[in-house]
């Protein structure tokens, strides 16, 4: 005989000859062609060609909707859970089942609550929205309030005592809260003892991220987020667990299906959490945790109930984005490695920052991760920074609350290889002072001074902290002694993420020359603050003294496109560049000064020596009359007369008669030879002036006189 399959409620079971179901045993109201189960699918591993953040979407706003057309059909039926939903057991589900065949435990896998019931005497049920780990959803009009949207969630396993728990902890936790980014409560309904009762809550019009971004790729099916898009979400989530935290509370479930996307606001509008069905107090070491494979932190699952923590949640939001920007999809999370191993993903160099973030968060060992929700939100951020100008070339700059305010202007030059390490230590931006220092009012007091008489002033402190120590350190690098500082840090306590003891570690190895040590004591520090663009600085620098050029151009790079203060950066960059690009683009950054700098006049004298000496690569004239009106906008500086004499020497080397170059300007007067020649020759007269060497004061005019335009005179 051939089986027929249930086509009551969607019924994955088979129907025998009397017509009730052979896997739940109810009657079957009617039949469907005969199918098979589907086996379970396997895990989804990505393939070594698919990069999903190489072809990122951004979601647009979420446009207002009827509720009603969230509703799931009627003969709803959840998917067949993979594991058995009681805590206590856990047990892999290979058939599907009914009941979970270790333990016994009934699985509710249909919605209790029928269409047009009516709850509490005021609750019309209008159907089902779904379901999440403890609880199915469902749509009501409160009929008490003139029929406003409400939505109802009840317990989805009422035989399971500890989930009933979870439901009665997410009521007790949402009546409490109260914050913009986390759905509010109206009403909690328990019509009977033996009812496991329901959560009222505000009906919240818009969509899951998840849901968001299903219909967003190139072939119309899902897609990556973009990264600074989903970093501004981040920002909002952590908000929120600021929040959960401080008022004792963990959220321990995040992933893309919790979070919704609020209707009619804009790219980056407000979103809120959702589902508080695993939320517990922090202090809770009795209930047994809930969570998501692939997005629960790895400690969790081994202790039990003193598994969740600050940065168990902290883990959750590093694997949340990661599912939003590197994969397609949340079923692809598991594929994606976590902590460290998300460097061998291979990210664009622009978006270095967002994996050292990823990284930091999702670390296997919770002390390796962000300490707090605020702590995390602030690298996220400055991540976001980074990441944003880079996509658009716009800067971002901001104060930093952990590196002291410095202009960062140390090795202004292009000359490869002549890095002066003294210049760099006094250049670098500091960490700043811990205000929870004892000795932090004695540090303020103290000036500039020189560095035999500071420290002999830090030896009169009324205690020797990490902080005097630091500060001792630097003043002996200073006075290029470096055994002594050594001999400081060697007496400081290396406490788990002190990365300010990691930063003088670096300082000392830099100013002993033990170049790759410096670039390991600094790469650390960047990845724990990968928000912070001081310490991206301090990595460059030493991969440019580490001879690892390219590392080096990309980090300086990032620095200089998000912050434009940090002259050093954009010298660093063009110095890189001569060596592993071309001189043209290493004069291209030079000249991206901005005009207020004080470093303006000397970039751009130092990108027209290098346009001097490059070969035509069929763009030097523009890059030379672009060069021309940087300097023709800057107010007078010494080398003025110099500089332009170089730009008009590139251009008696082109033929200026030709039509491309009609219309065009220099120094505002047509570009013309006649006109370049008399410049030319009226520069080198000025320095022939003003120099005291007699043989360059002949070369000079020797210069104005063969090129200037021939007259009858």
């Amino acid at each position: 005989m051939t089986h027929r399959t249930c086509a009551d409620r969607n019924c994955p079971g088979e129907v025998d000859r009397d017509g009730f179901c052979r896997l739940w045993g109810h009657e079957c109201a009617g039949v469907a062609p005969a199918a098979a189960v589907p086996a379970r699918p396997a895990p989804v591993r990505l393939r070594p060609t698919s990069r999903p953040w190489l072809h990122p979407a951004v979601i647009p706003p979420v446009a207002p909707r009827d509720p009603q057309t969230a509703v799931l059909p009627r003969s709803v039926v959840s998917a067949h859970p993979l594991f058995c939903p009681q805590s206590g057991c856990r047990s892999r589900l290979e058939k599907v089942s009914e009941f979970c065949p270790d333990c016994g435990t009934r699985l509710s896998l249909t919605p209790p609550l029928s269409d047009g019931e009516l709850r509490a005497g005021r609750y019309r049920i209008v159907g089902c929205l779904g379901h999440g780990g403890v609880g199915w959803v469902f749509l009501a009009r409160d009929e008490a309030m003139d029929g406003i949207w409400r939505v109802l969630k009840g317990q989805r396993n009422p035989d399971d005592q500890e989930a009933a728990a979870a439901f009665v902890a997410e009521r007790q936790a949402l009546i409490a809260l109260n914050h913009p980014r986390i759905v509010t409560i109206t009403d909690a309904l328990r019509e009977s003892d033996t009812d496991a009762g329901y959560l009222v809550m505000q009906y919240v019009d818009g969509g899951t991220l998840e849901d968001a971004r299903r219909d967003l790729g190139a072939d119309g099916g899902p897609a990556a987020v973009d990264v600074g898009q989903a970093l501004g979400y981040g920002v909002q989530i952590l908000d929120a667990f600021e929040y959960l935290h401080d008022q004792g509370w963990l959220y321990c479930d995040l992933k893309p299906d919790n979070v919704m996307l609020i209707a009619g606001q804009g790219v980056d509008g407000p979103l809120k959490l959702v589902d508080f069905g695993a939320a517990r107090r922090i202090d809770n070491r009795v209930s047994p945790p809930w969570g998501t494979a692939g997005f629960e932190a790895p400690e969790v699952a081994p202790l039990g109930p003193a598994g969740p923590s600050v940065r168990s949640d902290i883990y959750t939001v590093g694997r949340t984005l990661a599912a939003l920007t590197l994969a397609t999809s949340s079923a692809d999370l598991r594929a994606l490695p976590a902590g460290p191993d998300l460097h061998r993903l291979g990210l664009p160099a622009t978006h270095d920052p967002f994996v050292r973030l990823l990284a930091r968060a999702t670390a296997t060992a919770p002390q390796d991760r962000f300490a707090s929700a605020a702590q995390m939100r602030e690298q996220v951020r400055g991540v976001r920074r980074q990441v944003r100008s880079a996509a658009d070339g716009e800067p971002r700059p901001t104060r930093s609350t952990l590196f002291s305010p410095a202009a960062c202007a140390f090795a202004l030059h292009t000359d490869v290889g002549d890095l002066d390490v003294r210049e760099i230590l006094l250049g670098l931006p500091m960490p700043l002072v811990d205000g929870a220092d004892p000795a932090a009012g004695f540090l303020a007091s103290l000036g500039p001074a020189e560095p035999d008489e500071l420290i002999v002033l830090l030896e009169k402190a009324p205690e020797r902290t990490a902080q005097v120590v630091y500060r001792m350190v630097r003043a002996h690098l200073a006075a290029d002694r470096v055994e002594p500082a050594r001999a400081l840090l060697a007496d400081v306590p290396d406490e788990p993420g002190d990365w300010s003891l990691w930063w003088h570690r670096a300082l000392v190895a830099l100013v002993g020359g033990e170049t790759t040590a410096a670039r390991d004591w600094f790469d650390r520090v960047y990845g724990w603050l990968p928000g912070e663009v001081s310490a991206r600085l301090a990595y460059a620098v030493a991969c440019e003294l580490d001879d690892d050029l390219a590392t080096a151009a990309a980090h300086y790079r990032g620095v200089w496109t998000a912050d434009r203060g940090v002259v050093a950066a954009a010298f660093g960059l063009a110095r890189c560049l001569r060596v592993t690009a071309d001189p043209r683009r290493a004069a291209d950054v030079l000249l991206t000064m901005p005009e207020a700098s004080r470093a303006t006049a000397l970039a751009v004298t130092c990108a027209v020596r290098i346009l001097l000496e490059a070969p035509d690569d069929g763009h030097r004239l523009d890059a030379t009359l672009d060069a021309a009106r940087v300097v023709e906008g800057l107010s007078r500086f010494a080398e003025r007369d110099l500089v332009e004499a170089y730009l008009l020497r590139i251009l008696l080397e082109y033929d200026l008669a030709d039509p491309r170059h009609a219309g065009r300007r220099l120094f505002g007067r047509p570009l013309d030879e006649r006109h370049v020649r008399r410049a030319f020759e009226r520069r080198c007269l000025r320095l022939a002036r003003r120099t005291g060497d007699r043989a360059e004061r002949t070369e000079l005019v020797d210069l104005a006189n063969t090129h200037r335009p021939v007259t009858w005179w």
